[in-house]
């Protein structure tokens, strides 16, 4: 596990390294990219650059002697352009001898060494031939006469005007300065972020693992932390899960809002520290203009990086998804905040730009205008609409209704606005200021993601092997009208499926038709069960003997353990590797599919293809306190059951692989092999379909068969009607309520009518000096419930850790 996280990590810092390397100019502005090593000799040509020499050449018929008798800029007299090209510069002795005269006496003041000085003489002055050489440019005698400071033409060897050297020292520099303020900041934010996160999900998995090996609980000061800070909401009575009135959105955990003011705090600081202006300035009319320039440019980079980690927290197959184990709606949370962020200061860089041709020696409208009819300014704005319609239309009420469409439209929007953004930076700037490498970044982090998918996909349906298409059968789940679905999936690799937690990408190649071309749509299910799959503790008898020298008997009784949680099959299937899912119709493709699984021969039963990206999530990290407690209690709403089901088929299999009797002191870690400690899983579920209640027992729970049960207590509840069918009219949100239910040792009789009273099930679970850990996965309402009960249980002084299974849209 450890080298396989070095692993990881090394391939996140090799990707990042290989993005920042990836400019034709071998990197950033400080960081591979020097915009101006040389500034005492970038000033000292610049400061010359704009003279005219005696071999000019010049449009029109005046001639030399007439041009050669004027000193000072007269726009009145002057309105002819002449250009001096680099060979008549390499050959002519003023331009020579001035050019190494200035950079001599002010590259020598700077520190500037000989044969630096050389080098950006022959670069400088001579446009990059040879000869001659910068000792031999230098004159005899010091020049006695100084340029004027609106001089024109450089027609004898002369000393550079001061003032002019200055200007141009000092405007380079500061837009040096500005410019590698901006990459530092860049670079800190991104490495600041990362940097959290890991150290943050790693400590946690440290401190979770240093207590399942010591088989400890909680200390007080982590109890603390847990009640104050990693568990509640924002505000003790403030919703969490549950979407604001009106879908609003969501308000973020305490500790997510913290964390998400620290970054967005950190952004308003690196957006708004270590400007300066210097004026005269060559370049800026103004010091408004100067300034507007570097914070435009400022949060211009800082929003380039801020994209690059939004893109990095969307993807399913993000390193920091396995080192951290965090589940992905932190991640998705995290990926919509940095998004916003981004897009705030899109339109801040936007506006100061605007706002730069109102300031002092600019025209305003006009000059604005003028400007935004090029084409790098007119694709700016387009990148800049694009990608304000990208966080604008990812609302919470657009997500829910449409979710298909949404993601769609999304992801156009963020191609369309990359490629904007590419086309504002790349052909104006070219390479010069490395703005492009952040692009590049960003590339990486999607393209490492999609292609990590497309391999998935690949591998785990063997698409390469010429064996046909991973099949699957989806199921009507009796008397719920196929609005609920239990869907069989045979991996054509079973490689990595079999652990509590996980869930897999769906996609339908079957509905091809039916989704109107849409092959890219696939969603996340979790898994209820799986079959087969090797490692397990049912694959077979000789396995179960090596393991605890079980007797025969022994055996047995593991192997109907191992049932408990396995779905019957049907005539003519064969054993092989199968997971299974349960999933409710929504809108989209979980509609479709209930349309073809009614519309099928037998009205309720349909086998189709399927692809699968084989399994995510299940990360031991998320999972400690399950395994290092002395009760587990889980809590269920509706279709929420699905993930909870895999916890309950692991436990009972791990106590029947521990003998039978229930001892698991000694089911620790063997190698890497965790164990589930517990001697105790309480179930408690709540759905408003007494069909799919019925289901779950029959098929996933098997209450009542022989072997199975002990240990094992389920609590089940019926929200609906009990010929409660699922139809639309009968839904319910389901919310805590009053009732206690009874164990799963009873007749049907026994499902309790209204809804769960959570405190009163978690308060007679819990016991003083025991770890109790919660698992929760129900809707927003009933998860924040439990959050809320299980802080209280902290604030009384109990072990409790909570594991939470949480989608939001």
């Amino acid at each position: 596990m450890v080298k396989s996280k070095m692993k990881s990590l090394i391939s996140l810092l090799s990707l990042l390294s290989l993005a920042l390397r990836a400019s034709a100019q071998n990197g950033i502005i400080g960081f591979g990219i020097s915009m101006y090593p040389d500034l005492c000799c970038q000033a000292c040509h610049d400061s010359l650059a704009s003279l005219y020499l005696s071999c000019t050449s010049f449009e029109g018929h005046m001639d030399h002697d007439e041009m050669g008798g004027m000193t000072k800029r007269d726009e009145g007299e002057m309105t002819m352009t002449g250009m001096t090209s680099d060979e008549c510069r390499a050959s002519n002795k003023a331009w020579l001898e001035t050019m190494a005269y200035c950079i001599q006496t002010n590259c020598n003041a700077d520190g500037y060494p000989d044969d630096k000085q050389a080098q950006c003489f022959a670069s400088q002055a001579l446009g990059g031939v040879s000869k001659p050489t910068f000792q031999q440019s230098l004159p005899a005698e010091r020049p006695t006469q100084e340029l004027a400071f609106d001089a024109v033409w450089l027609n004898e060897t002369s000393l550079v005007n001061a003032k002019m050297y200055f200007v141009n020292h000092g405007t380079l520099g500061e837009f040096v300065r500005s410019e590698e303020y901006h990459t530092k900041y860049a670079v800190s934010l991104i490495i600041i972020f990362i940097g959290t996160c890991l150290l943050f999900g790693i400590t946690m998995q440290i401190i979770s693992r240093v207590q399942f090996r010591r088989r400890v609980g909680s200390n007080n000061l982590s109890s603390k932390i847990k009640q104050h800070i990693l568990l509640p909401a924002l505000f003790p009575s403030s919703r969490r899960l549950e979407p604001l009135p009106n879908r609003a959105g969501y308000i973020p955990s305490r500790v997510l809002t913290i964390s998400l003011t620290s970054y967005l705090t950190l952004n308003i600081i690196f957006s708004a520290v270590s400007f300066r202006s210097f004026q005269p300035n060559v370049w800026f009319l103004s010091a408004g203009f100067e300034l507007c320039e570097y914070v435009g440019n400022r949060t211009g980079t800082l929003s380039l990086v801020n994209l690059a980690l939004a893109i990095l927290l969307s993807g399913r197959n993000g390193v920091l998804v396995f080192l951290t184990g965090w589940n992905q709606t932190i991640f998705l949370t995290l990926h919509r905040w940095v998004a916003r962020i981004a897009v705030v200061q899109l339109v801040v860089h936007s506006i100061v730009y605007t706002a730069a041709y109102f300031q002092p020696g600019y025209e305003g409208a006009a000059a604005y205008a003028q400007k935004a009819a090029e084409p790098f300014y007119t694709w700016g704005i387009a990148g800049t609409v694009l990608l304000c319609l990208v966080v604008g239309l990812a609302i919470l009420p657009i997500r829910a209704r449409v979710y298909e469409l949404f993601l769609a439209t999304h992801v156009v929007l963020v191609v369309f606005g990359l490629v904007a953004t590419w086309y504002h930076l790349v052909p104006h700037f070219e390479y010069q200021f490395g703005y492009q490498v952040w692009l590049y970044i960003a590339f990486a982090f999607w393209g490492w993601d999609h292609f990590v998918r497309i391999v998935r996909i690949g591998v785990y349906n063997h698409l390469l092997g010429g064996e046909g298409r991973t099949k699957a059968t989806v199921e009507a789940v009796p008397g719920t009208d196929g609005r609920i679905m239990e869907i069989t999936v045979y991996p054509r690799a079973s490689r990595g499926f079999g652990r509590p937690g996980q869930h897999s990408f769906l996609s339908f190649p079957g509905l091809f038709w039916k989704t109107k071309g849409r092959v890219w749509e696939n969603h996340p299910f979790s898994i209820a069960a799986w079959e087969g799959m090797p490692g397990q503790l049912n694959r077979g008898r000789g396995d179960l003997q090596q393991h605890k020298g079980l007797s025969d008997k022994e055996i047995e009784t593991a192997h109907t353990a191992a049932a408990v949680t396995t779905t019957p099959r049907h005539p003519g299937e064969k054993e092989r590797p199968a997971i299974k899912f349960l999933v409710r119709a929504h809108g989209g493709i979980t509609s479709l599919l209930r349309q073809q699984v009614l519309a099928s021969p037998s009205g309720k039963r349909l086998e189709t293809a399927i692809f699968t990206e084989g399994p995510y999530a299940g990360h031991r990290a998320t999972v400690y306190a399950l395994y290092n407690a002395d009760t587990i209690v889980c809590f269920a709403g509706g279709i929420g059951i699905t993930h909870i089901l895999g916890f309950v088929q692991e436990y009972v299999k791990e106590r029947h692989g521990a003998g039978g009797n229930g001892d698991l002191e000694d089911a620790g870690e063997s190698g890497s092999d965790m164990r589930m400690r517990a001697r105790r899983l309480i179930l408690a579920w709540s759905a408003k379909e007494m069909a799919l209640i019925q289901h779950v027992r029959e098929r996933f729970l098997a209450v009542g068969q022989e072997g199975g049960q002990r240990g094992l207590e389920v609590l089940l509840w019926c929200t609906g009607s009990p010929s409660s069918k699922g139809s639309a009219g009968e839904e319910k949100t389901e919310d805590p309520g009053l009732e206690v239910g009874h164990s799963a040792q009873r007749t049907d009789t026994d499902v309790q009518n209204g809804r769960m009273d959570i405190k009163a099930v978690l308060r007679g679970a819990v016991e003083l000096g025991n770890r109790t850990a919660v698992m929760v996965c129900a809707p927003g309402a009933m998860a924040d419930e439990v959050t809320r009960q299980t802080v209280n249980c902290l604030a009384d002084g109990l072990d409790v850790g909570l594991v939470e299974e949480a989608f939001a849209w």
